[in-house]
């Protein structure tokens, strides 16, 4: 039994660093932006919308960038991302700095000079709403842009749950059943006071 359960801790060690290189590669950018759409702001400047995939499915991982005329410095942008279901938190679980409903658009990490969000997804399908406002010393300018998200790609989540799951099922029957023999010579055992 001792053989079966390393040879279980071996094969389950070997999958982790069989899925560590992949998981560390980094992710698209700088040469990876796909799509830009340019948007004009109420003071007639522009602010260029950048996707690193096109089209959007939603739950699809993906960059945006976003880059005013002119550049970031000494500016603030603020983005109120709104889903199709009117919630205006539209990107949930994202730590980010917010004002209100809208998100303080951070420098993306690997494209500095312009504001992004990294590696975050829309979570349903329809038209997404980004609205935007770019505050400077002479003013503030709003704008927004219509985002359209298409259908999920793949199969369902419960059925890509199951069967990225069903490979762990012998390793849980392996956890119960040491479990079980473990209790039994517990319970076998007398107790003695070693005084």
């Amino acid at each position: 039994m001792r053989r079966v359960l390393a040879a279980a801790a071996v094969t389950v060690m070997a999958l982790f660093l069989a899925a560590a290189p992949a998981a560390a590669a980094p992710p698209p950018l700088p040469g990876e932006i796909v799509h830009t759409e340019t948007l004009r702001m109420s003071d007639q400047s522009t602010i260029a919308v950048s996707f690193t995939e096109w089209p959007i499915h939603a739950l699809q991982s993906l960059d945006f960038t976003f880059e005013p005329t002119g550049g970031i410095q000494g500016r603030t942008g603020l983005v109120t991302v709104v889903a199709p279901s009117g919630d205006r938190e539209g990107l949930k679980g994202i730590v980010l700095q917010r004002r209100g409903d809208s998100i303080v658009l951070p420098r993306h990490p690997r494209a500095r000079q312009v504001w992004g969000l990294d590696v975050v997804s829309l979570t349903e399908e329809g038209t997404w709403r980004f609205e935007f406002a770019v505050e400077r010393p002479g003013g503030r300018a709003t704008g927004v842009l219509p985002v359209q998200v298409i259908e999920q790609p793949g199969p369902p989540l419960s059925l890509s749950w199951t069967i990225a799951l069903a490979p762990w099922a012998p390793v849980a029957v392996l956890v119960v059943w040491g479990w079980g023999c473990s209790r039994r010579i517990r319970r076998a055992a007398t107790p003695a006071w070693n005084g």
